[in-house]
């Protein structure tokens, strides 16, 4: 799952525009975004949150500073717990080219002390966009995990794994991803946004079906070969 591996799969798949959400950190955003701009394929900034409630929450931008930003400041909120690569694996960080940069030395896989309102409002007030992850999957989704959406949350968007959503998000909009951990898993569920442009503004204008905007969703073996996800 290297920059040029990431880009590539999605361009052979028809993907027009993809994001990487890797968890509680934005420190590969980089090096994927500029293999994205190599082969003219549009990218979100992105992450993917645990909430004290061992909640996934995905977190969207276009504003690689305010992404970073964030994720900074997220990254002093996880426990100061040390990675352990026999268990866990590498955490590496790597430029377009491949090069190891760093290795990440505090475990990413911890929550947040943050509860799930508290995380999505610091993702909306640096303009980003918060969609809670596989909300009807166990472990980390939101339903199994709090049996509810909280009171007062607004959520354009859900991702789940099914193919309708459960009441409790009913005034959502349900889109997929393919949560890709190898690249031929790339592209393999997808959201098609009928939108102007690439932005979190026209995405919540997709959301709400502002102008002709829609969001839809398929698997890739259902796509016609002449449109692009």
């Amino acid at each position: 799952m290297v920059p040029r591996a990431i880009v590539g799969a999605a361009v052979d798949r028809g993907l027009d525009l993809i994001a990487i959400t890797d968890h509680n950190t934005a420190a590969m955003t980089a090096s994927v975004a500029q293999a994205a701009d190599e082969r003219a394929i549009s990218f979100l900034y992105g992450m993917e949150l645990q909430t004290r409630e061992e909640v996934h929450i995905l977190a969207y931008f276009d504003d690689p500073e305010a992404c970073h930003a964030l994720s900074d400041e997220l990254y002093a909120l996880l426990p100061d717990r040390r990675n352990d690569p026999d268990r866990f694996g590498d955490q590496v960080v790597v430029d377009v080219e491949e090069t190891i940069v760093r290795f990440e030395q505090k475990l990413l896989l911890n929550s947040l002390s943050l509860s799930f309102e508290e995380v999505i409002a610091r993702i909306e007030r640096v303009g980003g966009l918060a969609v809670p992850a596989h909300v009807d999957r166990a472990p980390y989704g939101l339903l199994p995990q709090l049996g509810f959406c909280p009171e007062g949350v607004v959520l354009p968007l859900v991702e789940a794994d099914a193919e309708w959503l459960p009441e409790a998000h009913h005034r959502s909009v349900l889109m997929w991803g393919s949560d890709a951990h190898a690249p031929e898993e790339i592209g393999s569920r997808v959201t098609v946004f009928r939108m102007n442009d690439p932005t979190i503004a026209e995405i919540r204008m997709s959301a709400a079906s502002v102008g002709g905007r829609s969001v839809t969703v398929r698997r890739r073996t259902e796509a016609p070969p002449e449109e692009r996800g």
